[in-house]
């Protein structure tokens, strides 16, 4: 009787170190996928933000002198140099804002990509761990 415990013991007990192990790897893929949404989170407010700022500057473009600039309140009449330094400036904070937006997209996506393989190896450990219950019954 005693033989048979302890052979039913030793059997089990790799079970049980399996199980122990998966729970562990369940919760550290759990843990990456959460940190993963809160990054892609992150991104996306910087990229809402960094679209209004864009969109605020287009809007301006069409604007013969910026508003708030000393040359429109002063009265005078602004200079054809002036002018086209601050078009230059403000095209040029245009195509940079597009850029960190293409990039943070570009981070965006990588981060999705990642959290969708960390959610393929969660599923992928769960169905293991169904069938290993499944094999116990």
């Amino acid at each position: 009787m005693k033989r048979l415990f302890f052979g039913l013991l030793l059997f089990l007990l790799p079970a049980f170190a399996v199980a122990a192990d998966n729970e562990k790897q369940l919760f550290e893929l759990e843990s990456a996928i959460t940190q993963r949404q809160q990054e892609q989170q992150t991104l996306f407010q910087q990229f809402q933000m960094l679209q209004e700022l864009r969109r605020h500057e287009i809007a301006q473009d069409g604007q013969a002198a910026p508003v708030g600039s000393g040359l429109a309140l002063s009265g005078e009449a602004p200079k054809y140099e002036d002018l086209a330094r601050q078009r230059k400036d403000r095209v040029e904070r245009i195509q940079r804002y597009t850029n960190e937006l293409n990039e943070l997209y570009a981070r965006y996506q990588e981060m999705e990509n990642e959290r969708q393989t960390l959610i393929e190896q969660l599923n992928g450990l769960k169905s293991g761990e169904d069938n290993l219950m499944e094999r116990k019954k």
